[in-house]
């Protein structure tokens, strides 16, 4: 083992968490548990639907609304969206509902979570329909939907250029974009939550140097931390607002609105806080700073517009 990978693993350690499998909620780890895996269909359903639920639930009682600071209600009002990494549907569910949309459209990578969305969805009468796919390879006609939104899932893709892409192309002309994701440079969104809350980690090591660290600490808890391994890759790409304005301008995307809001200020348990927003009140003029966003920022919130035809 590296010096480095040695140092960040005692760093990960000064702040180390045990995720315990009875507290999943809403986490896409539930689907990796034995519990779920080796379940009879009845208990599998009865999983699904408990984790749709849950993602529902935070979506109703925290709504999307709090990461912009316009009406986009009024935005997406009868439209068809796409649902771009819906995970279990739980999500889409609410937005279709409090967007008032006329039907939703979701992609992701898994089938269990494609099963538990159309499960979901179909339970609650909602108009929808759910498809593994890639944001890299969308599987859809030019020109197929009104709206795209989408909630921390551009961090995770393989190529954010590639997807922004295809994300144009499915798009109408005139159609939105409304998404949300972390810079990676945001303290606390390292994805490393299994391990360590040891903020900005990832501000000083290398993802190569984390991944050998995290895993380096998976080993030693052996079997009982067989549901939340990973693979030799980051989960997270590396995307900055920097990189990411660089790819706007590859394609003829318009910036309606960007939300500035800063840390402490966005979540439900963070707003609670009378001090939290103090201090990100006094941090708000660090969002507009080069450089500084990058940390500051609590989301990368944009609604963008394809160009219209001429």
């Amino acid at each position: 083992m590296s010096i480095t990978t040695r140092l960040a693993k005692a760093v990960m350690k000064l702040r180390e968490v045990t995720p315990d499998p009875a507290n999943t909620g809403g986490l896409q780890e539930v689907f990796n548990l034995r519990s779920f895996r080796e379940a009879p269909q009845a208990v599998r359903d009865e999983i699904m639907s408990q984790s749709s639920q849950a993602k529902y639930r935070e979506e109703v009682e925290y709504p999307w609304d709090a990461y912009f600071d316009i009406d986009i209600t009024a935005l997406l009002g009868g439209k068809h969206a796409l649902d771009l990494g819906c995970f279990n549907g739980g999500r889409g569910a609410a937005w279709y509902e409090r967007y008032r949309l006329s039907r939703i459209t979701g992609i992701d990578v898994d089938q269990v979570y494609i099963d538990a969305a159309t499960r979901f969805a179909a339970a609650h009468g909602i108009r929808a329909r759910y498809t593994v796919a890639q944001g890299e390879t969308l599987p859809f006609p030019d020109a197929s939907f009104d709206a795209i939104l989408s909630f921390d899932v551009l961090e995770h893709v393989r190529s954010v250029s590639a997807t922004m892409k295809e994300c144009y192309r499915v798009l109408k002309p005139g159609g939105l974009f409304l998404l949300v994701f972390p810079s990676y440079f945001q303290p606390n969104e390292h994805h490393l939550g299994m391990v360590t809350r040891f903020p900005g980690i990832q501000c000083l090591f290398s993802g190569r140097t984390l991944i050998r660290a995290y895993s380096e600490i998976l080993a030693e808890r052996g079997e009982s931390a067989y549901w939340y391994r990973r693979g030799s890759d980051h989960t997270i790409n590396g995307t900055t607002l920097a990189r990411f304005r660089a790819i706007l301008r590859e394609l003829d995307w318009r910036i309606i609105h960007q939300s500035r809001k800063p840390i402490l200020t966005i979540g439900r348990n963070m707003s609670r806080s009378a001090l939290n927003r103090f201090t990100g009140t006094l941090l708000t003029p660090f969002t507009f700073v080069p450089g500084m966003q990058e940390v500051i920022l609590h989301r990368l919130t944009f609604v963008l517009q394809k160009g219209a035809e001429p």
